[in-house]
Formats: structure tokens, C-alpha cells, sequence
């Protein structure tokens, strides 16, 4: 705008000072016939001047224009610029061997059958991805031979947190998706998992990262992703160990968000973790499996996973631990982090715990 107003003042002048020039050649026609031609022809020169001028600030203004608009294209498509439209449209991982009539199952329990799906963005997951993400986890016969499983991912804004649904899914529960996907690096997502039959669904996490890979326009790690696929393994095995009681789900994120609180990866010091935390919920592990839980924290500690997004992406699981993990979590970074670390840590989980802020400040002054 202000470029706008200094060029029609200039204009407004030029035009002044033309008028001017041309009143005094009137008086004077027949003695400044030399001066009148020099005038004219600086006249003309300045307005020359001032419309290549006026044509570089438009020109200047529109590849702003078009720059900014870019930026905005750029921002909605990878989901990493700041404050942008989210893309309304949800991201799909089909199982590649479904058949006709299965996609319409899987359509319809995502409520989307019928629709045409080039208004979605679609992504296959093959047989042999299921196999890479998983044969170092459970045996290549309980995979089988097709990719059936399907996921719908929507884009949720910063903060709503993780949400995940599930049909058709008969061995791997809501929380341990939730739990495997938060490990992965997924966040602030709708999540719908489906089978066209009733299926085990284990290899239904590799298409919700996948998906959320193309929504996000980014790479999850190969670490956080091979992590995130033992987790659901790891947990899938001590339910069937244990059976179906939410305690083995429950004694699993009270480790978990011990190490994460913690920021512990020394095997030592994780077995304590989750030998203290077994007799807490009765729990009674064999060795093998007490092996297997501390290699998995391990893995997860190595992470570094801030502390907030477990409570940010799945606080309904998390805030019930309360002031014991806190109190827990607190003295072993005394031992590991600087005071500004710590203070970090503690501000963004003490704005979640708002009733616990009093107190945990009383521990920062003692």
C-alpha cells in the first residue's frame, strides 16, 4: 500500500511539473522552441522512467503474491508450517490383496463406501512390507501370505492428541495401537482400523505409519518404527501370557512412562524399573519375559521421547499414575539431568498435572 501512494505522488508531481513546463512554453513559443523540445523529451523520460518502475513493483509484487501462496501449498501438504489449513482429505492404507467385495467391507466400516477415492490419498501395503516390519518379531505363519488389514488416518489439530478406533480387530487392542503409534512418532491423528473379517490386525500399524508418513510429509524413523512394531508384539505376548486384564496393559505404560519421564536406556537400572513395578501389579514374570520387556524400554529410552506427548497424544492413559510417577521420575533425574533440563521437563508436565504444580515445585526448593 505504501508503494502504492509513493508512486501517485510521484505521478501527481511529474504530471505538476509537466503542466508547468508546458504553460511557460506556451508564453514563450516562439523564443525557447530549443528549451520546450528539452523539456519534452525529459518529461518523457521521467514518465518512461516511472512506468518501467511502476511494472517492476507490480512485477515485484506479484512474485511476492505467488511466493506466499507457494509457501501456503508447501505448508498444507507436509503438515510442518506452522499455522495452516489442514488437509481435509483423510489418508488410506489398503491392504493390497483385499478383493473387491472385501474393499467394500473395509469401505463401509469406515463409512466411506460409495465414495469416489481419488478423494482420498491412498497408499497399498503389500504382503512382503508386512513381512520385513515383522518376521523379526513373530513367525512368517501367523503373518500369512496376504495384507488385509486397512487404515483410515485424519489430520487432527496440534494438541487434540492421538485417537484410534477399531473393527474387525481381534487381538490387538485400542491402547496398545495407541501406545505403539506414540513410540512410532505419530501424533494428533483419527485413526481407523479395520478388517474385512475379524483379523489380528498386528500388521494394521504398519499402514497407520505409513499413512501418517504421506499426511505429515515426513519420515519416521526406522528406529521409532521398528520399536513401535515390538511394542505391540511385546505386549500382544504377555496378554495372551497373562490374559485380557487391562493390569498387563496398565503395568506396561506405568514402565513406559517411567523410562520416558526418566529418560533411562542403562538395561540396570530399566530391569529395577520393571522388576519394582511387576510386584506393584502383581505381576509374576518369567525371565524370558522380564529379557524381553527390558530390551523393549530400552529401545524406547534410547528414543528420547519428550515426556508431554505421552501426556499431549494419550493423557487418558497416562494421568492416572499421577504423582507416583512424577515423584519416581523426578528422583532419577536428579541423578541424570542439569537443573535446566529438568526444569524443562517439569514445566511442560506440571501444565498438564495442574493439581500436582504446588507440589511439584516444593520438590524443586527443598
Amino acid at each position: 500500500m505504501k508503494k502504492i501512494v509513493c508512486l501517485g505522488l510521484i505521478a501527481l508531481l511529474l504530471s505538476a511539473q509537466s503542466f508547468t513546463v508546458f504553460a511557460a512554453e506556451e508564453e514563450i513559443l516562439a523564443t525557447e522552441r530549443p528549451i520546450e523540445e528539452a523539456e519534452t523529451s525529459e518529461a518523457s523520460e521521467a514518465e518512461t522512467s516511472e512506468a518501467e518502475s511502476t511494472e517492476e513493483t507490480a512485477e515485484e509484487e506479484s512474485s511476492v503474491e505467488k511466493k506466499e501462496e507457494s509457501e501456503d501449498v508447501s505448508g498444507d501438504e507436509t503438515g510442518t508450517t506452522g499455522a495452516v489449513e489442514i488437509d481435509p482429505r483423510p489418508y488410506l492404507a489398503l491392504g493390497a490383496d483385499l478383493t473387491p467385495e472385501q474393499l467394500a467391507t473395509v469401505l463401509d466400516a469406515m463409512g466411506i463406501l460409495g465414495e469416489d477415492l481419488s478423494n482420498y490419498n491412498v497408499v497399498h501395503i503389500t504382503n512382503q512390507m508386512e513381512h520385513e516390519y515383522l518376521d523379526g518379531y513373530i513367525e512368517s505363519s501367523v503373518i500369512g501370505t496376504r495384507s488385509l488389514s486397512s487404515v483410515m488416518v485424519k489430520q487432527k489439530p496440534a494438541g487434540s492428541g492421538l485417537m484410534v478406533t477399531t473393527k474387525n480387530i481381534t487381538y490387538c487392542t485400542i491402547n496398545m495401537y495407541r501406545n505403539a503409534l506414540i513410540t512410532s512418532g505419530v501424533q494428533d491423528a483419527e485413526i481407523i482400523i479395520v478388517g474385512p473379517s475379524p483379523i489380528s490386525g498386528t500388521a494394521a500399524l504398519i499402514g497407520a505409519m505409513k499413512a501418517y508418513e504421506n499426511m505429515a510429509g515426513e519420515t519416521l524413523s526406522e528406529e521409532a518404527q521398528d520399536t513401535a512394531m515390538e511394542e505391540l508384539v511385546v505386549l500382544g505376548r504377555l496378554r495372551e501370557s497373562f490374559g485380557e486384564a487391562t493390569e498387563v496393559e496398565e503395568f506396561m505404560e506405568y514402565v513406559k512412562a517411567e523410562i520416558v519421564a526418566a529418560g533411562i536406556d542403562d538395561p540396570e537400572k530399566i530391569r529395577e524399573i520393571v522388576e519394582k513395578a511387576a510386584e506393584e501389579y502383581d505381576i509374576t514374570l518369567t525371565e524370558e519375559q522380564l529379557e524381553m520387556i527390558v530390551s523393549l524400554m530400552e529401545k524406547i529410552g534410547k528414543l528420547d521421547i519428550d515426556p508431554k506427548k505421552l501426556l499431549e497424544q494419550a493423557g487418558d492413559l497416562y494421568e492416572k499414575y499421577g504423582e507416583t510417577i512424577l515423584k519416581d521420575a523426578k528422583a532419577k533425574l536428579d541423578e541424570v539431568l542439569t537443573d535446566e533440563v529438568k526444569a524443562s521437563i517439569w514445566t511442560a508436565i506440571g501444565n498438564f498435572f495442574k493439581g500436582l504444580w504446588d507440589t511439584i515445585l516444593g520438590w524443586f526448593t527443598k
